[in-house]
């Protein structure tokens, strides 16, 4: 990966998601933080900011849709990937949370997790080009 390294947090209940998903980001380059729940997840967004943020759903204490109204309501800017293994219903994915990038259903393969985060973090930058005149 050329240029800075990207700051990649993952935020799930579950220790083997969180560990398989972490093995995967870290094998590819990215530095990868680790969060048990929503809760864990806001104190480390105090302390640092992420590119990335992929979270699930369904946690203990303060869920996915609590963190991404917590992410909002604080000015984040980091992009979500959220995860879930129940069906996302669209209308809890209102104007009051950070927007969501993707929504990934639990069970997915590691080659469709891989495309997602690599089109996350994918930034386009378009340098209009000047036009000079031969003279």
């Amino acid at each position: 990966m050329p240029g800075e390294m990207k700051e990649i947090m993952i935020v799930d209940d579950e220790i083997g998601m969180r560990s398989l998903l972490s093995d995967v980001l870290i094998g590819k380059g990215y530095n990868v933080t680790l969060a048990k729940d929503g809760e864990d997840s806001l104190r480390k967004l105090k302390k640092k900011r992420f590119d990335l943020l992929i979270t699930d759903l369904n946690m203990p204490h303060v869920n996915g849709i609590e963190l991404l109204r917590e992410m909002k309501k604080n000015g984040r800017k980091e992009k979500v990937i959220l995860m879930s293994g129940d069906s996302v219903d669209e209308t809890k994915l209102d104007k009051d949370i950070q927007p969501v990038f993707l929504q990934l259903k639990k069970p997915f393969g590691m080659e469709l997790f891989v495309e997602a985060v690599l089109s996350a973090l994918e930034t386009v930058k378009i340098k209009p080009k000047s036009k000079r005149n031969a003279a």
